[in-house]
C-alpha cells in the first residue's frame, strides 16, 4: 500500500504535459552536455554521435502547440495589476511565435519539406524565445518590488499591534517570504534560460557544454516548480 502511494506523485507528475516536457528536456539538454564532454574527451564518434543522435530527436518530439499559449495569453489578459496583465500577455503571445516557427523548423528538420529560409525562421523563433523570458523576467522584478513594498507596510504594523495581532502579523510575513522564493526561484530560473537563445542569435559565445549545463539546471527547477504544483497536498 504504502509503494503505492509512493508512486501517486510520479504518475500525477508524468500525467501533466508540462511534466513530461520537463523530463523531455533534462534528458535532451544533459545528452547535450555528455556529447559536448565525450567528445573533448576523446571517446569514439559513434558514442558521441549515440548523444547527439538522442538530443536531435529529443529536441523533435519536444513539440508544443502554439495554441496553449494563445489560450494561456487570453487568461492573463484578465488579471488587475496593468503591468502584470502585460507581461503576461506578451510572454505567451512571444511563446506562440516562438512554438510557430519551431513547427516549421520541425518540418525542415523531419525532411517533411525544406524551406529556404531555415536560418531565418531559426533566428525568428531564438528571438520570439528570448523575448519570452524577457517578459517573465520583467514580472519577477515588479512582483519582487511590489512584495518589498507589502513587507515594509506589515514591518511597521508590527509597532502598533499587540502581541495577538504581532502572530498574525509574523504569519503575513512568513507568508511574503515564501512568495518572494517563489519568484526568485523563477527569476533565476529566466536569468539562465535567457542564456540559450542568446547563445543561439550569437548575443553570446557559450560552447554546448555550457549550453547543455543550463538546461539541465533550469529543467530541473522547471520540474521541481511542476511537481510542487501538482503535488500540492
Amino acid at each position: 500500500m504504502s509503494a503505492v502511494m509512493n508512486v501517486q506523485p510520479w504518475i500525477k507528475f508524468t500525467a501533466t504535459t508540462v511534466g513530461r516536457d520537463k523530463i523531455y528536456r533534462l534528458v535532451q539538454y544533459f545528452s547535450r552536455f555528455l556529447a559536448w564532454y565525450f567528445m573533448r574527451q576523446g571517446y569514439s564518434k559513434e558514442t558521441v554521435a549515440r548523444f547527439n543522435n538522442l538530443k536531435k530527436t529529443l529536441g523533435l518530439s519536444r513539440k508544443r502547440k502554439p495554441v496553449e499559449h494563445l489560450e494561456q495569453a487570453a487568461k492573463a489578459a484578465s488579471a488587475k495589476d496593468e503591468f502584470i496583465r502585460f507581461c503576461a500577455v506578451s510572454k505567451q503571445l512571444s511563446y506562440a511565435g516562438y512554438l510557430t516557427f519551431d513547427a516549421l523548423i520541425f518540418l525542415d528538420g523531419a525532411g517533411a519539406y525544406k524551406f529556404k529560409n531555415i536560418k531565418r525562421y531559426s533566428e525568428l523563433a531564438n528571438k520570439f524565445w528570448l523575448a519570452g523570458i524577457v517578459f517573465s523576467f520583467l514580472s519577477g522584478l515588479y512582483k519582487t518590488r511590489h512584495i518589498e513594498i507589502r513587507r515594509e507596510t506589515t514591518v511597521r504594523g508590527l509597532r502598533h499591534h499587540g502581541e495577538t495581532e504581532k502572530a498574525e502579523v509574523r504569519a503575513d510575513l512568513k507568508l511574503l517570504a515564501n512568495e518572494q522564493d517563489a519568484v526568485n526561484h523563477q527569476l533565476l530560473q529566466d536569468g539562465l534560460d535567457m542564456l540559450i537563445p542568446s547563445t543561439g542569435l550569437g548575443y553570446l559565445q557559450l560552447d554546448d557544454g555550457v549550453i547543455g549545463l543550463i538546461g539541465t539546471v533550469t529543467s530541473l527547477m522547471g520540474a521541481k516548480t511542476q511537481w510542487a504544483k501538482v503535488n500540492k497536498a
